[in-house]
């Protein structure tokens, strides 16, 4: 059964990872890229649209899934199947919680088949609301005392992987797309990338911010990492993770030097889908790392550590930080849409 929870894990992540990395890239990267008049812009909003639709599919089937792994893990075999699922959904926080981000989603997938392009103000809000559902539904709601803290810990987290790699994985996406059915036009990849290495950068900020901050409240000591399941998962974790950003920094390093015109674009392509792949191994260890309860769940008039102390005071000061950062990101995003809609 771990070999199939984790699958299911893996499975819930990476969709939910690329979907709310294709609707954030068209806030952050497609916006902007879209003002240049040989953009294709009615070809990326199709693309776009389509890919969103199918992608809360699958969405709502990784939750049904995800539905399914917990009520086996539930189940009273003294009782119906249906009067387990009910105590399950009623009586449970992580059933108020499903229940909450079913909801969410289904009703993104029903507003973009209903309204299309004029849909994705409220979609996105809602798809960011189904982003926290492992936030409330994981480690970070078992916390006393900080639970706040460490749920939009998680919620930053899990928003700042899908910008970063749930992002650049549509970009590869897209472009192959446009290749397919326009094999002899210029590439769409150099003026997309450079736009997604500036975001990325903030991505990856509020990934490692958000990232230190839940592993200082998750854990007791450093030591963890070395003496405890949870501690070594989350080592592995951390090491693929750290493997996923060397990429991203190599990538990262050719677009600002311009390089990237040299450097044909199959070589970016290649590096960006080992990038792609490397992140898959970090969303299988979380997959695995969800079901190890971590040592260190401690409300904060415990004792603990100097060390752990001040990581912890240094994470919840570079957390409110990149709130505040993100906060104006995500308005301007919306300014700058407002403005080209009023233009249009």
């Amino acid at each position: 059964m771990l070999i199939v929870n984790t699958l299911i894990g893996w499975f819930y992540f990476s969709v939910l990872v690329f979907v709310l990395g294709t609707v954030l890239s068209r806030w952050t990267i497609i916006v902007r890229v879209g003002q240049h008049g040989d953009f294709p812009k009615a070809f990326v909003d199709r693309l776009l649209l389509r890919t969103v639709k199918k992608g809360g599919v699958c969405l709502v089937a990784a939750m049904l899934m995800l539905f399914w792994r917990q009520l086996i893990a539930f189940r009273d075999p003294f009782l119906p199947w249906r009067e387990d699922a009910w105590l399950l959904l009623g009586h449970t926080s992580w059933g108020s919680s499903w229940m909450a981000a079913s909801l969410v989603s289904s009703l993104a997938v029903v507003i973009l088949y209903m309204k299309g392009n004029q849909g994705w103000g409220l979609a996105t809000l809602l798809l960011l609301g189904a982003g926290a559902f492992p936030a409330f539904s994981g480690h970070a709601n078992a916390i006393e005392g900080i639970s706040w803290l460490s749920l939009s810990a998680d919620i930053l987290h899990v928003w700042a992987a899908a910008g970063w790699l749930g992002s650049l994985a549509f970009l590869l996406f897209l472009e192959r797309r446009w290749r397919r059915y326009n094999a002899h036009s210029e590439s769409l990849l150099p003026s997309l990338i450079s736009k997604f290495s500036a975001s990325s950068m903030v991505w990856v900020g509020i990934l490692v911010t958000s990232g230190v901050l839940s592993s200082s409240l998750h854990l007791s000591t450093a030591y963890d990492l070395l003496t405890t399941v949870y501690g070594r998962i989350l080592l592995i974790k951390i090491v693929l993770a750290i493997a996923v950003m060397g990429l991203g920094a190599l990538n990262w390093t050719t677009v600002i030097s311009g390089s990237q015109w040299t450097v044909s674009l199959e070589k970016l392509k290649e590096r960006s889908l080992k990038e792609i792949g490397f992140a898959q191994l970090v969303l299988l260890a979380t997959a695995i790392l969800i079901q190890w309860s971590p040592s260190g769940h401690q409300a904060l008039e415990h004792d603990m550590n100097l060390e752990m102390l001040l990581i912890r005071i240094i994470g919840i000061g570079m957390f409110f930080y990149v709130a505040f950062f993100i906060l104006i990101l995500l308005f301007a995003a919306y300014f700058l849409e407002k403005k080209k809609l009023t233009s249009s």
